[in-house]
């Protein structure tokens, strides 16, 4: 069987708001605030869906979400925001403020935000970060109309970590419905990986750690969180590198399911690298430790297979392992369906299918991350311990 993560709940959560999840569209309304909308970029490969439908594995699904506005903040040469509102009737607009409202009243269902921001070289970005100032705007917004709708911010909250805490407080505090995050947890994988009593689990990513690290953290977390039905959070986190392959303790960490892990790659590259004779100084391992105990290894190996694909391993309390991934699909990139399908949920129930304060705790385990790779030490930052109740999910 393959494994839902938590797209397994969602047909419940659209029957319950008397929405079939394959029913006609019907007119949410979504306020789109991005950096650009260019080709293949997450304007584009989710805003589409919203405005032409989606694919669930071999089902097509007429999407009841539609675009209202963008508020294009740095287009592109390619941009294609006003052709596409050409095209498809949807307002570009000159201001978040104008995104949103309409006169006085707001005039949108729900808010996307997939602004740019990027992790730098080394720390965090400064506060306030660009995210922070898009996400206070919208929440000024809400107070000032006295209406609140859902809001889903792509990939990682803010690439500083009070800031991140500072979004899903303020949002909370205003019982706003938040998400954010990656489209990795919301994907069934290719190999699946079965739930159970984790000891370790192991991530593996062949990409940069700046470029995908919250990717690979989400999909590490979405998995992890469903070892109980409460998260406690991460204790701290250190960056080892190669020398992950020499720690006296490297099997306590993982070490025989990550070598079966790397061995099981589908899309493993001809000319890669010997592990780990070949690997270079860009090969990024972490060692987190839960405060639960459970330990995870959260590893990016350049050039090692395709970047396309992800691992992801676990061994039990019983001893017994298990190895699995994904290989995400090129264009048109039909798995970001999963992603517009709890979209879907959220903007038309009112209800996140998933709790924001995962993605709090994957962009903590990567801002926590850039700081021990940069320091040579672990970091224990007291915050990490981000605690949330896991929703219930099928079998």
């Amino acid at each position: 069987m393959r494994r839902a993560l938590v797209v397994l709940g969602l047909g419940v959560c659209l029957a319950s708001a008397g929405l079939p999840a394959t029913g006609a569209p019907a007119a949410r309304r979504i306020a789109f605030l991005v950096d650009s909308w260019y080709p293949r970029s997450h304007a584009d490969v989710i805003g589409t869906r919203f405005l032409e439908g989606y694919r669930l594995g071999s089902r097509t699904i007429a999407s009841p979400l539609t675009v209202a506005s963008v508020f294009a903040e740095a287009p592109r040469p390619n941009d294609q925001t006003r052709a596409l509102a050409a095209r498809y009737g949807f307002r570009v607009a000159s201001s978040v403020t104008d995104a949103l409202l309409d006169g006085s009243r707001l005039a949108v269902d729900g808010v996307l935000i997939a602004t740019r921001e990027d992790l730098p070289e080394r720390g965090m970005l400064p506060s306030p970060t660009p995210r922070l100032g898009t996400v206070r705007q919208v929440l000024r917004i809400f107070d000032q109309s006295g209406r609140r709708v859902p809001v889903f911010i792509d990939k990682m909250l803010a690439a500083n970590w009070e800031d991140s805490q500072a979004i899903v407080a303020e949002s909370a505090r205003r019982e706003i419905p938040l998400m954010g995050g990656s489209v990795l947890p919301f994907l069934p994988l290719d190999r699946p990986v079965r739930a159970g009593r984790v000891v370790v689990a192991v991530a593996i990513a062949s990409t940069p750690f700046r470029a995908f690290g919250i990717h690979a953290a989400e999909l590490l977390q979405g998995y992890l969180e469903q070892r109980d039905t409460r998260e406690s959070g991460v204790a701290s986190i250190r960056e080892v590198g190669t020398g992950y392959w020499t720690l006296p303790e490297r099997e306590e960490w993982g070490g025989r399911l990550a070598d079966a892990l790397l061995a099981s790659a589908q899309t493993r590259r001809s000319r890669a690298p010997a592990v780990p004779a070949g690997l270079g100084p860009e090969t990024t391992v972490f060692l987190i430790r839960y405060v639960d105990g459970t330990r995870a290894v959260l590893a990016f190996i350049p050039r090692l297979f395709d970047d396309r694909e992800f691992l992801l391993g676990a061994r039990y309390a019983d001893g017994s392992t298990a190895t699995g991934g994904v290989v995400l699909q090129a264009d048109p990139f039909d798995h970001f369906g999963y992603l517009v399908h709890a979209l879907v949920a959220l903007y038309t129930t009112g209800r996140p299918p998933t709790a924001a304060e995962r993605t709090l705790l994957s962009t903590g385990i990567v801002l926590a991350g850039q700081e021990a790779r940069a320091t040579g030490r672990a970091v224990a930052w007291p915050g990490l311990a981000v605690t949330y109740q896991v929703p219930h999910r099928s079998p």
